[in-house]
């Protein structure tokens, strides 16, 4: 039965370690960041550690909040840096691929519409799990 209703993915979770990246759009090189999510009932909730490309007397990696949600398809969620109040905290909406596998989309401050760019995350593969897997099937041949 095909799944015309994009909510009904919800029983899917998002949970795990994802890698990615985000872009300013104006020729800048773009920031690479890890984030390990959480999700229950389309709440999302975790952690993002990211290169320190803007805030040079907070060390060499900045820290983040994640929270947001999930309907379907659809993944909105709100990056609140650690130790430090910008005033304005970049907010992601994104699609998620049929697979579940990656998020495109876009960011952007609320009160700086005009900064803003696209990112990237894709869902980091437990090679650890991918090796049992393979050892497992293995052993059934």
């Amino acid at each position: 039965m095909a799944c015309t209703d994009m909510g009904t993915d919800d029983r899917i979770s998002i949970s795990g370690h994802w890698t990615g990246r985000y872009e300013y759009g104006l020729g800048a090189e773009p920031v690479p960041f890890e984030a390990v999510i959480a999700e229950a009932a389309g709440q999302l909730l975790g952690d993002i550690t990211e290169p320190n490309t803007f805030h040079r007397d907070m060390g060499a990696e900045l820290t983040a909040t994640l929270m947001g949600q999930r309907t379907g398809h659809d993944v909105y969620f709100r990056k609140t840096y650690d130790g430090f109040d910008q005033g304005d905290d970049p907010v992601y909406e994104g699609q998620l691929n049929s697979a579940m596998t990656r998020i495109l989309g876009r960011w952007r401050f609320p009160k700086s519409p005009a900064l803003s760019g696209r990112f990237m995350m894709v869902r980091a593969v437990d090679i650890s799990s991918r090796k049992e897997t393979a050892v497992e099937a293995e052993a059934l041949h």
